[in-house]
């Protein structure tokens, strides 16, 4: 997709250091030398960025305001980390990736690993690993994409500068790569990848974990047939625990800081905070809960295409008999072809980042941002 229209979640910060003890004590995966943080001026940055949307540019900010997907690409070619600092208001979600700096062709910003981050309101502190998203390169620039509703402004920039030659290229997509959390979005679990060993040889961590099981098994059976009293199938048995338990501690490591570890026990408030890589539908969702009588039929729309928003706003209506609003169409089908409504049978329209009009005798009565609304029949 050419340039025009357009985290992973939070973690514990012992988590992040377990996953660095695996990796030294387990696999030997040392911290590569790397150039330190650099600040990077943000009027200058700013006129020599790109975006779909207007940038708000002065000498101590950086900001977009954001109503449709608005795409950010910082001139900061082979930038391996940024540290942001931001003042947020409204709901927002930072998709961060990279573009190449000579095609300027933007990516599937969705697409595995889908990197982002939520902003709570306010003012806050990001850093985002540009090493663990999808093609990074030293030839590529960060690329961020703010989707929601609400007032986006960087106040402050640190960058970690591209390695200075290529054995150092390596050695840090290697360590970001066996170290990168687990990414989580609506397609994970038809998309978990196998943990790479070293992304940049294409070798897999069970390559080597096969290898260690081999030699604990080697081992083992020259202890088991010179002492006697060791038995072959246990050493065999042992050399299995060990390299699995090696495993299962490195799918934990990764996957620990991207899992929700807090549980509201309100059932709404989990509807309304638990869409991380959502978090303006689940927002929509709870608000139209709340606003529907439970006997209303629903029609629900989105964007052309979009299967996702339309079958998570159904499923958080029921009991409400819930159907995707196809405009001209003589009966609107719900998920699984369950529900079946008439365009006259609709009582109330949810939408969310459609361009299509409101259908005659329909009128909005509570919305989360100018896209995202509740409307009733008059």
């Amino acid at each position: 997709m050419a340039r025009r229209r357009a985290g992973g979640g939070g973690g514990s910060a012992w988590s992040g250091r377990l996953a660095a003890s695996l990796a030294l004590l387990l696999f030997g995966c040392g911290r590569p030398e790397s150039p330190g943080m650099q600040d990077a001026p943000l009027l200058p940055l700013a006129k020599a960025s790109w975006s779909n949307v207007p940038i708000r540019a002065g000498e101590g900010e950086l900001g977009l305001d954001v109503e449709q997907p608005s795409a950010l690409v910082l001139p900061i070619r082979g930038a391996q980390e940024l540290e942001i600092e931001y003042q947020a208001s409204g709901i927002l979600l930072l998709t961060y990736n990279t573009v190449d700096a000579e095609s300027g062709k933007l990516p599937d910003h969705r697409g595995p690993p889908y990197r982002y981050r939520r902003l709570a309101p306010g003012r806050g502190r990001v850093r985002l690993d540009l090493r663990e998203t999808a093609n990074w390169s030293t030839r590529r620039e960060p690329y961020l994409l703010l989707e929601g509703s609400g007032r986006f402004t960087i106040t402050g920039l640190r960058y970690r500068p591209r390695p200075p030659d290529e054995a150092s290229v390596r050695a840090a997509l290697d360590r970001s790569a066996f170290l990168a959390p687990i990414a989580i979005g609506y397609t994970t679990v038809n998309l978990l990848y196998a943990p790479w060993w070293s992304q940049s040889e294409r070798t897999f961590l069970y390559d080597r974990l096969g290898l260690l099981f081999l030699g604990l098994v080697a081992v083992g059976a020259v202890a088991a047939l010179a002492s006697r009293r060791i038995p072959l199938v246990g050493a065999i048995a042992g050399a299995a625990i060990l390299a699995t338990a090696a495993s299962d501690a490195v799918f934990l490591a990764k996957l620990l800081p991207s899992v929700e570890l807090t549980f509201p026990l309100d059932p709404e408030a989990r509807i309304r905070e638990n869409h991380r890589y959502a978090p303006k539908l689940g927002a929509l969702a709870a608000l139209a809960r709340r606003t529907l009588p439970p006997g209303d039929r629903v029609a629900v729309r989105s964007f052309p295409n979009d299967w996702f928003a339309p079958e998570v706003l159904c499923f958080n209506l029921a009991p409400r008999r819930c159907a995707t609003l196809a405009p001209g169409a003589a009966e609107y089908v719900g998920p699984s072809q369950v529900d079946r409504l008439r365009p006259d049978e609709v009582d109330a329209v949810v939408s969310i980042d459609s361009a299509e009009p409101l259908p005659p005798g329909f009128a909005r009565v509570a919305e989360v941002s100018p896209g995202a609304y509740v409307a009733r029949r008059r």
